[in-house]
């Protein structure tokens, strides 16, 4: 990849992306490339689950949050020498990440994942990467589970 390299951080607090954030700073060091750090609030999917019983309060923690979250994962970076800049964005996640990757034109997105086990491979939607590799173009995805 050439200097001006753009990698996506996905980060959500979980043990799955503090993984996918350790990957990304070693792919960041690696290649010389710029991180941007992405955290979603996602009124719209946890309206869909709680039967659309929110209101203000919840959606204001929820964008605490994601705030707390997004800070930790810039600290990080930069505490590994590695520049970063934040981004908060409202919305499904998928649309949201698929439309901040193309603004950015960042060439390469980290995602933490767990695999489902048991009733929840069932029961729960499709993982994100799988929804945003429909949709990318060009861009690489790395898919990051604990312990790498």
């Amino acid at each position: 990849m050439p200097n001006d390299s753009r990698i996506l951080l996905f980060y959500d607090g979980t043990t799955e992306a503090k993984s996918a954030l350790l990957r990304c700073a070693s792919l960041s060091l690696a290649l010389a490339a710029v991180v941007d750090v992405v955290a979603v609030v996602d009124c719209i999917g946890t309206g869909a689950i709680s039967g659309g019983m929110m209101n203000e309060v919840l959606v204001l923690q929820m964008e605490a949050n994601a705030r707390s979250d997004l800070k930790y994962a810039i600290d990080e970076l930069n505490m590994n020498g590695i520049s970063a800049c934040g981004h908060l964005v409202f919305g499904h996640a998928v649309d949201a990440i698929s439309q901040l990757l193309e603004r950015l034109s960042a060439d390469m997105i980290v995602i933490g994942h767990r695999v489902k086990t048991g009733f929840a491979r069932w029961y729960g939607g499709r993982p994100l990467h799988i929804d945003l590799s429909d949709r990318l173009k060009g861009a690489t995805i790395v898919t990051v589970t604990v312990g790498w």
